[in-house]
């Protein structure tokens, strides 16, 4: 309740400062670019976030007793800077490199230690048959989905009082995580509205490098999407699915990740309402391909029946931003040959406003709540800012 109150006073202030001082909307800036007496191109843009989180969580200290924490942290999406090299069009083709870099702030007990990944570095290669990408970046399945307004720009979920490098945002409570992998991904041009989006990923192997589990072939992974200009507002409905094999050899047992997903946007002024549902195999509550954040051995998770939804609304006037979203990640119980999983269900409801200050400065602010059979139940205000370039 206390939290609620100070979010409500804080939105209050932003959207006086807005009608009263800045009643204009802004256009971002799109990095930094400079160009070659020969015709290359280089592009330099990325973001730096930090959050100021206050936490409570439900019986979390050793004597059973709530833990309230003050952390410093990142989000979501870490702190980033993108170098995009663009080589003269030759031959109708247009010929792109792209790394990205990414800084994680580091959780309390750590000092001088960040997290540095490089989670792009990959060729871009586009003309009139449509766009390759080959080499280590973001993901197909539930792609569209992640990209939500609350999450995407905010914290949305996180492990704990002392939680430390990116958060999860809505990974494990709406949707499955398209994670930054080696691929290659080809995407068909614009046909009357719709793209089509198809690729082959290094398959995960649960547990990481094991002699006794085989994954013969590469992951796949597709999507369609349909976009569409209303006149008053736009439209985007998505669909997609991904399969994998999986052998575990001393049990020989064979299963399978796959699922599907769909999910629509659509935009009326400054309105956007988000929706996005999918069902996952062996793809638990925690929303991720392989791995298990809530413990035990990876395999646990095998065959496993999962599914993941949210809802969202924005509405953006000028500079300011408001929304709300609530949404779910669930995951049956089973006993499999190689290991059990237990019934889990994750619920996240935030709410959250932004105000653009300049072209690049923004002010944020989240509240939320969080229960789930996987992890402490907790509460949360989020103050924070990020300068995006």
């Amino acid at each position: 309740m206390k939290c609620t109150k100070i979010l409500l006073t804080y939105l209050f202030a932003l959207i006086l400062v807005t009608i009263l001082f800045n009643p204009h909307p802004v256009t971002a800036q799109n990095g930094t670019s400079f160009t070659t007496d020969t015709g290359w191109d280089l592009n330099v843009n990325g973001a730096l976030p930090v959050f100021t989180v206050l936490s409570s969580h439900e019986n979390f200290s050793s004597d059973g007793q709530d833990q309230f924490a003050t952390r410093v942290m990142s989000g979501f999406n870490p702190a980033n800077v993108t170098f995009t090299v663009d080589a003269p069009t030759q031959n109708g083709l247009d010929v792109s490199a792209i790394f990205q870099i990414n800084h994680h702030l580091h959780g309390p007990g750590v000092q001088n230690s960040g997290l540095f990944e490089g989670r792009i570095a990959e060729i871009q290669i586009s003309g009139s048959f449509g766009t390759i990408n080959a080499g280590k970046g973001f993901g197909v399945f539930n792609s569209s989905s992640i990209g939500d307004e609350g999450s995407g720009m905010g914290v949305g979920r996180f492990a704990g009082p002392d939680a430390a490098d990116a958060t999860l945002g809505r990974i494990g409570s709406g949707y499955t995580y398209a994670n930054f992998n080696p691929r290659i991904i080809y995407t068909t041009p614009n046909l009357n509205g719709f793209t089509l989006k198809g690729g082959l990923f290094n398959p995960e192997k649960p547990g990481g490098a094991n002699s006794g589990i085989e994954t013969p072939s590469p992951r796949l992974e597709a999507q369609v999407d349909y976009r569409r200009d209303l006149g008053i507002g736009s439209l985007q409905v998505w669909a997609g699915g991904l399969h994998q094999q999986v052998d575990v050899l001393e049990d020989d047992f064979t299963y399978n990740f796959s699922g599907w997903d769909t999910g629509a946007q659509f935009t009326i002024a400054g309105l956007t309402l988000t929706g996005s549902y999918s069902e996952t195999n062996s793809i638990g509550a925690d929303g991720l391909i392989g791995i298990n954040i809530s413990g035990g051995d990876p395999l646990d998770q095998a065959d496993v029946d999962g599914t993941q939804w949210y809802t969202e609304a924005t509405y953006k006037t000028g500079r300011f931003l408001l929304g709300a979203s609530y949404g779910e990640g669930s995951q049956d119980s089973i006993t499999t040959d190689v290991g059990s999983s237990n019934e889990v269900t994750n619920k996240l409801l935030m709410g959250f406003a932004r105000y653009s200050v300049t072209d690049i400065l923004t002010l944020m602010a989240e509240v939320q709540t969080f229960e789930s059979e996987s992890q402490a139940n907790y509460s949360a205000l989020i103050l924070g800012t990020q300068i995006t370039f």
